[in-house]
C-alpha cells in the first residue's frame, strides 16, 4: 500500500480530528462540579456504595448458580455473569470514556436516554427484576436489594447531560483506542505531529474507517481534563 504524503496526512487530520469533536455523557447533578474542576478519572461516584454494590453482585452470581438466570440484551445475549463483571469493573475503573460524532452516532442518543449512568440502571433493572420474581433470599439479602432498588432508581430519575471535548485536544493524545478487534492502540487524536507518529505506526488504514465513522470506537483517557477545554451541551 502507497504511504500517504504530508499534504494528504494533514487534509485527513483536519477533516477528521481537528474538525471533530468526541463526546462524553454524564449525570446532569455532575455537571457543576465538572464545571469547576472538571473531568477527574480518580473520582469514584460510587466510592460510598461499593460494598453495598459488591455483596449486590454476589447475591446475582450464587442466584445464577442455583439456576436463577438473568438475561441481559447487548447487542448479544448475556446473563448476570458478563453483567457483574463489567460492573464490578466500571466501580474501580479509574478511566474517562469518550464517544465518536454526535450527529452520526446512535450511541450518543442511548446513553443520553440511559438516565443515572450504565451502573445505575443495571442495579435498578437487576433489582426490580428480583423484587418481581421473588427468589429464595435471606431477610438480610432483601434488605440489601430494596435499600439498592431505591438508592438507583433515585440515580435513574436524574436526567443526562452531554459534553465534549476537541478531537485536536493534546489530552487525548495518552488515550487508549479502543476499537473492539483487539487490543488498544495508541489514540489518533490530538495534534497533527502526534497523529503522524500513530499513523507512522499503525496504518492510517487502520484508523481510517473509524475515523471516517464507517466502524464505532471508544477513546478511554485516565488523565484529568480541566473545563476549559470542556464545551457543555450539542
Amino acid at each position: 500500500m502507497v504511504e500517504a504524503s504530508e499534504k494528504e496526512l494533514l487534509a485527513f487530520w483536519k477533516k477528521h480530528v481537528d474538525g471533530k469533536r468526541l463526546y462524553r455523557v454524564v449525570a446532569r447533578k455532575y455537571v457543576p462540579d465538572i464545571r469547576r474542576s472538571g473531568l477527574n478519572p480518580g473520582k469514584n461516584p460510587y466510592k460510598s456504595r461499593t460494598k453495598d454494590i459488591r455483596a449486590f453482585c454476589r447475591i446475582l452470581l450464587a442466584l445464577r448458580k442455583k439456576g436463577f438466570v438473568m438475561m441481559r440484551w447487548w447487542g448479544r445475549p448475556v446473563d448476570q455473569l458478563n453483567v457483574v463483571e463489567t460492573t464490578l469493573r466500571d466501580i474501580t475503573s479509574g478511566y474517562i470514556d469518550f464517544t465518536p460524532d454526535y450527529k452520526s452516532s446512535l450511541t450518543i442518543d442511548y446513553y443520553l436516554n440511559l438516565r443515572g449512568g450504565a451502573l445505575a440502571q443495571t442495579i435498578y433493572i437487576y433489582s426490580e427484576e428480583l423484587l418481581m420474581k421473588q427468589p429464595p433470599l435471606t431477610a438480610k439479602e432483601w434488605t440489601l436489594v430494596k435499600r439498592m432498588n431505591s438508592w438507583s432508581k433515585e440515580l435513574c430519575s436524574d436526567e443526562n447531560a452531554l459534553l465534549s471535548i476537541p478531537a485536536s485536544s493534546a489530552y487525548l493524545e495518552h488515550a487508549s483506542f479502543q476499537h473492539f478487534t483487539g487490543p488498544y492502540v495508541e489514540s489518533p487524536f490530538g495534534s497533527f505531529g502526534h497523529f503522524k507518529m500513530v499513523v507512522k505506526k499503525n496504518g492510517l488504514g487502520f484508523y481510517k474507517p473509524y475515523l471516517e465513522g464507517k466502524k464505532l470506537f471508544y477513546l478511554r483517557t485516565t488523565k484529568s481534563i480541566p473545563p476549559s477545554v470542556l464545551r457543555f451541551g450539542k
